[in-house]
């Protein structure tokens, strides 16, 4: 009520102001005919709504980064914008996933495919993924002096059990089943067939991606691609006359580049009139261009309708970072639940997993918010083990091609610190009331009994998640059981198994969801989505999760989270290593 009044004040003191702002916008109206996206190196999905506290306080980290939802609205602006001749993006070395780069590379194809001209300026060359990406552009320049790098993908995994049995700890793990290798780094000296088999597909399959869209750009086939990567570096006029590239241009040089694009495909316009389209401004940044689009004077009254989008992002567990939290995101779910506005739910799930009850507790509220209405599930960069979990039960599954998903099964893991307690001098004496108290107690070895008790805890959690994967798939539990056995999959992989119902980003998911909700299609056209999330005055997150950057560090990272919530088992997916 409070906020209809505000508004209606507001848009009242406004009225007067029609004539100026209609003025206005006139006058500011884009004349450029290029629009020019200069992307910040970490690229995300999309943001967060954050309270103006934390927006004041990160403002500088927000500046630093760009949104693939921001590319999509000025995408949409763009096409149905006839003065718009085409699209420049500007691309610095990318800090952001595979699955962020296709969703990048699938904006500009798009952009292309609805007539507009697009082309990508590589001020500070290029590595796999910021080929991948710019290969999608009709035109694309480097810097004389930058590199393009093609060397070939790898994923490096650093093993610490050596490391760990100099202090005199071993890490014993218990997983269900032979592709559980997220504890894997702690507890062996080298890598496992299994593991190696996995992570060996994983990289085979953004190989495949890499050299397809290589090729599609170079004409020629993907063998001849991968000849280059015995080259491997590219200096600015080698990288040309590989024609990896287009041209070299300084990024103060691409309005010049972009001038003779528009007059080449204008060829018929004459020098006279081309002398006067030249003395316009040529290009137009991206961020006005947007704003310009989306301002309003006045402001709707009601609330209109929308999508509620629940992030669920990092490791999933009862206390961390409230995209992982599990009071947060249930929290989330409920506020959509209730809200009348939300005609739809998108789960959006980048996530390797984390607490098994955590899990579970989530997953019972996306199986509430589905009782009232849709609920469509995105899968990004990782929705593996606990990610896949907390979505198995969606109306349905979209995931990005390059994307991991699957991992379903069960891993968890006991430290045994007897050794280094006594190089320390430090004595244990334990008073117990059953012969099991001491059970997950680090100064003594399981017994066999005790190891019959983790494996049947074990079983049963296995055996339950696969029987939950098989309902939310409406499939036979011995048709999921061989696609599960704690393997991780690429989406195309998990699409083609029939664990996923659909391949593409979060626009192709945000159809689907708008195409499963029951209302006039006026009003499902006017949905929009928008991200639900809630803020609480919790404890700053344990030790266990917080992000250790140096790579030998990673296994200790692994172990602090197998370990962070104590007894509970846990399913996830951490144990893959980056495609680099």
């Amino acid at each position: 009520m409070l906020r209809a009044l505000y508004r209606t004040i507001r848009n009242l003191l406004c009225l007067p102001l029609l004539p100026l702002w209609a003025i206005a916008r006139w006058l500011g109206r884009p004349k450029a005919p290029w629009v020019v996206v200069r992307l910040k190196p970490r690229v995300v999905e999309a943001r967060q709504p954050l309270p103006w506290l934390r927006r004041f306080i990160q403002a500088d980290s927000l500046r630093r980064t760009s949104s693939l939802a921001a590319v999509r609205r000025l995408a949409d602006c763009v096409i149905r914008d006839p003065k718009v001749e085409g699209v420049a993006f500007v691309l610095p070395p990318l800090q952001a996933g595979w699955s962020v780069c296709a969703g990048l590379r699938e904006q500009i194809l798009r952009l292309r495919d609805e007539g507009k001209k697009t082309t990508v300026l590589l001020p500070r060359g290029a590595g796999h993924r910021e080929l991948y990406v710019a290969s999608a552009a009709d035109r694309l320049y480097v810097s004389p002096q930058s590199t393009i790098t093609l060397l070939g993908l790898s994923a490096q995994s650093h093993y610490v059990k050596p490391m760990l049995a100099k202090l005199g700890v071993e890490v014993e793990p218990f997983a269900r089943k032979e592709y559980k290798t997220a504890a894997e780094r702690v507890s062996r000296d080298t890598i496992s067939e299994p593991q190696r088999e996995q992570v060996q597909a994983i990289l085979d399959g953004h190989t495949a991606v890499l050299l397809d869209a290589l090729s599609q750009r170079l004409g020629t086939s993907p063998t001849e691609v991968q000849a280059l990567f015995e080259t491997g570096v590219f200096r600015g006029q080698d990288a040309v006359d590989a024609k990896l590239v287009d041209g070299l241009a300084y990024e103060d040089e691409l309005p010049d580049r972009l001038e003779v694009e528009s007059r080449d495909a204008s060829p018929e316009v004459d020098d006279r009139v081309g002398a006067v389209r030249r003395k316009k401004k040529l290009t137009m940044e991206a961020s006005t261009y947007l704003r310009f689009k989306e301002a309003k004077l006045f402001l709707p009254l009601r609330r209109p309708t929308y999508i509620a989008v629940v992030p669920i992002r990092g490791a999933i567990s009862e206390s961390g970072a409230p995209q992982g939290r599990r009071a947060s995101i249930v929290a989330a779910l409920r506020q959509a639940r209730k809200d009348r506005r939300a005609l739809g739910v998108l789960l959006w799930v980048d996530s390797p997993g984390g607490s098994a009850e955590a899990s579970d507790l989530i997953h019972r509220e996306v199986v509430r918010v589905k009782e009232k209405k849709p609920v469509v599930a995105y899968f990004g960069e990782v929705a593996a083990s606990g990610g896949y979990y907390v979505a198995a039960h969606a109306n349905a599954i979209v995931a990005q091609p390059l994307g991991l998903t699957g991992s379903i099964g069960v891993v968890s893991a006991r430290l045994l610190a007897s050794q280094l307690l006594d190089r320390l001098g430090v004595r244990t004496e334990v008073l117990r009331t059953g012969p099991h108290a001491d059970f997950y107690s680090p100064h003594r070895p399981l017994s066999d009994d005790e190891r019959a008790i983790m494996n049947r805890e074990l079983d049963a959690f296995y055996d339950s998640f696969v029987a939950l994967v098989a309902d939310g798939r409406g499939r036979p539990v011995e048709e999921i059981e061989p696609l599960a056995r704690g393997r991780v999959w690429l989406g195309t992989d998990a699409h083609r198994l029939g664990l996923v119902d659909e391949l593409g980003g979060m626009d192709a998911a945000i159809d689907r969801l708008r195409g499963s909700i029951e209302a006039p299609d006026r009003v499902r056209a006017r949905l929009r989505p928008m991200v639900v999330s809630t803020y609480r005055l919790e404890p700053p997150p344990p030790a266990a999760q917080l992000r250790l950057h140096n790579p030998v560090l990673e296994g200790f990272r692994d172990l602090a989270l197998l370990i962070s919530e104590g007894p509970t088992v846990l399913y996830h997916a951490i144990g893959i290593p980056k495609i680099r």
